[in-house]
């Protein structure tokens, strides 16, 4: 049976869904932008960055909100240090914007497997410069001190609550949404209240980490696909959900 008409939400900021949307309207569905959560840049902090860079031997990139706003102030002047992510398509991206190698995981992509990776296993002396929103895990920046690196938290944006149309979730519900990060997840429940608690936990969820899901799984959820960390993984993980359970 064909997958064909199905409508998937994609609760990501609107400014990191473009190609997902893409590539699900490529698969023969209607993707529609559903942000949970809505990005904004903390100017202070990406005025102290550059100075933060130049004296860094390695820059860590924690999301791709962090590449797409910290790079073009990065991009200002010559950027000497190495450069990390998690993510395949992060790494793509930020290869395309820099034009260096990137250090990212094959196996996960998380802190842990970053930090799993050989060129991390003895960081002593190093100076590490991790660029991520305010708050997130402490994980890796604890890790690589204990392993003797000299770790600075470059915090150059927060998290907003978003305004999605919940017409589209109140009025049909959808086939699917995909949701990409335990603080999304957050925020859709908060932001969707009691009210429409049932409905959320009824939804299939297209997510790209197993964290994801056990939080979603917690709120209720029962029905998840769990892929890699990229939409074309994303898109192939609904494809074949759709073609098991028509």
């Amino acid at each position: 049976m064909t997958t064909a008409g199905r409508r998937i939400l994609v609760a990501r900021p609107a400014a990191q869904s473009g190609r997902l949307l893409t590539l699900l309207a490529d698969a023969g569905w209607q993707g529609q932008s559903f942000p949970v959560m809505d990005i904004q840049p903390l100017p202070d902090a990406l005025a102290h960055l550059p100075a933060q860079a130049a004296q860094a031997d390695w820059l860590f990139f924690v999301s791709p909100s962090a590449i797409d706003i910290a790079w073009p102030v990065l991009q200002q002047q010559p950027v000497n240090a190495r450069l990390a992510c998690v993510g395949q398509a992060s790494a793509r991206r930020l290869a395309k914007l820099s034009g260096q190698d990137i250090l990212f995981p094959t196996t996960g992509s998380d802190s842990e497997s970053l930090l799993a990776l050989p060129q991390l296993a003895d960081v002593s002396g190093q100076h590490w410069l991790i660029v991520r929103g305010l708050g997130g895990r402490a994980l890796l920046a604890d890790t690589l001190r204990q392993r003797g690196a000299d770790v600075t938290l470059a915090e150059v944006y927060q998290r907003m609550d978003g305004k999605p149309d919940w017409g589209l979730l109140d009025d049909d519900p959808p086939d699917a949404m995909v949701i990409t990060s335990s603080e999304m997840v957050e925020q859709l429940f908060r932001l969707a209240g009691p009210a429409r608690a049932v409905t959320l936990q009824c939804l299939l969820y297209c997510v790209p980490h197993p964290r994801i899901a056990e939080r979603l799984q917690a709120l209720g959820a029962t029905r998840i696909v769990t892929t890699r960390a990229d939409d074309e993984a994303l898109v192939s993980g609904l494809r074949e959900w759709f073609c098991r359970h028509p």
